[in-house]
């Protein structure tokens, strides 16, 4: 059993949970212009309000000279003249002093992205860099908080809702005093729902509003680093299991404003949450996915289904064939899975499109069966359907492109007949195909391996038979014979065999093993083979170069792009 990190509704310490509201310093922009477009339109007015704790910290108010008329409209508007803007000053001259006003506080505005756009603009035009400083859009704040409740959300008619003591006259320091008066109402309103960070205030715009997102103070405890966490419900039972990077930031995103109905549910059943740390990611996806194939959790979609059926190739038999089957056994035959029925269904009809198999359910007894007279079927000829079973078992063993040529050749041919329903119908299982058989050998190459030692990131693994065995901290250690060896005295005894929990476990090595840079081979005992075009880059830097534990890659021939690159012993 796991050791349980559980976060409780309580509050933490201020430096875990980010910076708080009291603490931080806000300064309410509010600029006038000639017109809506940064591009074509230029600054006529500035105003600026700093305040912190709710308490007023300093003022900044002129008007600037645009360099051309202002228009009509915008006069009318505003009520800023030619006249008024003869002794202002230009906004070059303006922003040196408006820089230091604004400091690295966080800027608040209405339709921030109005005021930011022509501010960061005019900065850009002057030869400075643009605006770093993190922005409130208070525009945006109260579409959020307030949904319902105003039949718009104009700086006007927020003032009227709430009642505010200010009003907006489309000056800019008096547009900037009433959003001080909005940003302090609307801060009072989330604080409701468990906002007292600045870190929530700037997420809150994305959040749901819905009685969940108070509950986002059960992360603050959680800890940074990788590692699989657990949406606990009301009786300790597991409603969901993810992995993640950063668990504490990974957790706190699902309460920032997920579009998900599912997700909503989620948070609501949710009490309590805790965490698993891992060492490296491969730990924790391997963790991730046993546990949500032995917990079930309602929430989790992928990973709880298991597939029972197999494509079996029986190629040691009187009569070869190939058919469905539940489970796998050792009898010598090749299994292929598992996989839902359906798909079960499509890739025996891909293997009859691209090899002459008997269609018949008894292909010893088929003497011109309906099959035959469609000539989809070999008839009476038994020699070359063994022969066909054999090329069909080296295509699921080593060579895929015995099935996938023929299969691309007949869709080429419907093609260039017109026949393109056919064609597509042709491509879906040739696709189905192509990404199945790739699958299958790649997990097979890890089934088949004894023993493997990989090293990434100062940690090693061992793998047997396309398990996790055992991972340790290398960093410190840099014999490969010593490594080896303290991982397999530490090494886990291994299950009962399970073919498609040890497939979906070989699955994630290998997909971990394509997108680490660093995996290193320290060790190989056993067979072990890899499809080469699976890997656009080199998985490892072979640490020994003796025949028995490097890879030996082999160049892709024209008749099998799917070659194999092999360790063996």
């Amino acid at each position: 059993m796991f050791d349980r990190v559980v976060a409780v509704l309580v509050q933490q310490s201020l430096d875990d949970v980010g910076t708080p509201l009291a603490e931080v310093t806000f300064t309410v922009l509010d600029l006038e212009t000639t017109g809506t477009s940064p591009g074509t339109s230029s600054i006529t007015e500035v105003g600026a309000v700093k305040v912190r704790r709710g308490e007023l910290q300093g003022t900044f108010q002129t008007l600037v000279d645009p360099g051309e008329p202002v228009p009509a409209f915008v006069r009318l508007l505003t009520g800023i003249s030619d006249d008024m803007l003869v002794e202002a000053p230009p906004i070059e001259t303006v922003l040196p002093s408006l820089l230091e006003f604004l400091g690295d506080s966080v800027i608040v505005a209405h339709n921030a992205r109005f005021d930011v756009g022509f501010l960061n603009a005019a900065l850009t035009a002057a030869g400075y860099e643009p605006l770093t400083n993190r922005v409130v859009d208070t525009a945006k704040l109260a579409r959020k908080v307030l949904a319902g409740e105003v039949p718009n959300n104009k700086l006007s008619t927020l003032v009227s809702h709430l009642r505010c003591p200010h009003t907006p006259t489309h000056r800019a320091y008096a547009d900037a005093v009433a959003t001080t008066d909005v940003l302090h109402h609307l801060i009072e309103r989330v604080a409701g729902f468990g906002v007292v960070t600045l870190e929530d205030l700037l997420a809150i715009s994305r959040s749901r509003l819905d009685g969940t997102f108070a509950k986002v103070v059960l992360a603050d405890d959680l800890p940074h680093g990788i590692g699989v966490y657990r949406f606990l419900g009301a009786a300790g039972n597991t409603l969901y299991v993810g992995k993640a990077t950063d668990i504490r930031s990974r957790v706190r995103s699902y309460f920032y404003g997920d579009p998900r109905r599912k997700i909503r549910d989620l948070l609501h059943e949710t009490q309590s949450i805790a965490v698993q740390r891992h060492a490296s990611m491969l730990e924790a996806e391997i963790a991730e996915a046993a546990a949500i194939a032995r917990e079930m959790p309602p929430y989790n979609r992928v990973g709880k289904s298991r597939p029972t059926w197999y494509v079996r190739v029986v190629i040691r038999a009187k009569v070869p064939k190939v058919a469905a089957a539940r489970t796998s056994r050792a009898d010598g035959s090749i299994y292929l899975g598992p996989f839902p029925s359906a798909t079960t269904r499509i890739l025996i009809d891909a293997f009859r499109d691209a090899l002459a198999l008997h269609r018949c359910s008894q292909p010893e007894r088929c003497r011109g069966c309906a099959f035959a007279e469609l000539r989809t079927c070999t008839g009476t000829d038994a020699g070359a359907h063994r022969r066909q079973i054999a090329t069909l078992a080296v295509a699921l063993q080593t060579e895929p492109g015995l099935l996938l040529g023929p299969l691309a050749a007949r869709m080429l041919h419907l093609a260039t007949q017109e026949r393109y329903e056919e064609a597509a119908e042709l491509r879906d299982r040739g696709a189905l195909l192509e990404r199945s058989v790739h699958r299958h050998l790649e997990a097979q190459a890890l089934l088949d391996a004894a023993e493997i030692v990989v090293r990434s990131g100062g940690r090693a693994f061992l793998l047997r038979e396309g398990r996790l065995a055992g991972a340790m901290d290398a960093s410190e250690t840099s014999d490969e014979d010593v490594t080896a060896s303290l991982l397999r005295a530490d090494a886990s005894e291994t299950e009962a065999p399970d073919d498609g929990c040890d497939r979906r476990e070989a699955a994630i090595i290998n997909a971990w093993l394509k997108r680490t840079d660093d995996a290193r081979l320290l060790h190989v005992r056993g067979p072990w083979s890899q499809p080469a075009g699976a890997r656009p880059r080199a998985m490892f830097r072979p640490a020994q170069t003796d025949a028995a534990t490097s890879i030996k890659r082999s160049r892709a021939r024209p008749a099998a792009p799917e070659s194999m690159a092999s360790a063996a012993p």
